[in-house]
């Protein structure tokens, strides 16, 4: 008989564990639903059943981590950090946990220390494409040219035809004054896939070079594929300078403001006339 109890309290015990694990799931789901939605206090809360429902099980370190991009994406930086050093301390050899950490401390100008968050990803995994992508943007806003240049030469080397690959080049040789090298980049891109930012980028660099007339027609496809893209718009008021029309400059500069361009950008754009 006792035998008999002690199987029937195993087996109860067993599809207890099992209703919690597909309760679990559940909520893991139902959270997945609410980050579509970009409700992050709901996806949260799903998050933290989930991890409460089940203490012990391993996956809940990436749910920390998750929790902590919500928090960072409902613009509650130092809360997010907390959260994504509290996962660290668990889980130290995650380099997902280190490059959510690297990401909130970008958004919070602690580039140094994004910097040696992505560092210490690479020692932990020197293949991993997002922390060499995400450094390398960090070094060219910060002049590093030759630490970019090392972290492009990797981006090549691990995904050479990546769309992200062929965009951070395409920005690099902009940025060093390659315009021809930057507009190849931008037709590779475009080959791939028509998006409004790829015939923006191109229009920038023809501008650069003085082809006005490719230019406009660049800004006039990616118009059609979006006609809220500011940075579009922000590329027609220059045109529009180097054509000495300041009205109509200043008409696309009204629109850049309107769908998102910083404003000091475009004063400074202005200031060259």
């Amino acid at each position: 008989m006792k035998k008999i109890l002690l199987a029937i309290a195993v087996a109860l015990s067993a599809m207890a564990l099992a209703a919690d694990e597909k309760e679990y799931l559940r909520y893991v789901e139902e959270a997945d639903k609410a980050v579509q939605k970009q409700e992050w206090n709901r996806a949260e809360e799903l998050l933290r059943a989930a991890m409460q429902l089940e203490p012990s099980n391993p996956q809940n370190v990436m749910l920390l981590s998750n929790v902590g991009m919500f928090q960072y994406y409902r613009g509650e930086d130092s809360l997010a950090l907390h959260t994504l050093s509290e996962a660290r301390a668990i889980a130290p050899a995650s380099t997902v946990v280190l490059v959510n950490r690297a990401k909130v401390l970008t958004g919070m100008g602690r580039t140094d220390d994004a910097i040696r968050d992505y560092d210490r990803v690479i020692e932990m995994d020197s293949a991993n494409y997002r922390a060499y992508f995400e450094r390398a943007y960090l070094r060219m806003n910060r002049n590093d040219s030759v630490g970019a240049a090392a972290d492009l030469k990797m981006l090549v080397k691990l995904r050479p035809d990546d769309p992200n690959t062929l965009l951070i080049l395409a920005v690099s040789s902009s940025n060093a004054g390659r315009y021809e090298e930057a507009v190849s980049y931008y037709n590779r891109l475009i080959a791939k896939e028509k998006r409004a930012e790829y015939f923006g980028g191109r229009a920038m660099a023809r501008l650069a070079k003085g082809d006005l007339a490719e230019a406009s027609d660049d800004i006039g496809q990616g118009l059609e594929l979006d006609p809220e893209d500011g940075e579009l718009y922000f590329c027609r008021a220059y045109m529009h300078l180097l054509q000495y029309d300041e009205a109509a400059a200043k008409a696309d500069a009204a629109l850049a403001a309107k769908f998102g361009v910083d404003p000091r950008r475009i004063a400074d754009l202005f200031s060259l006339k």
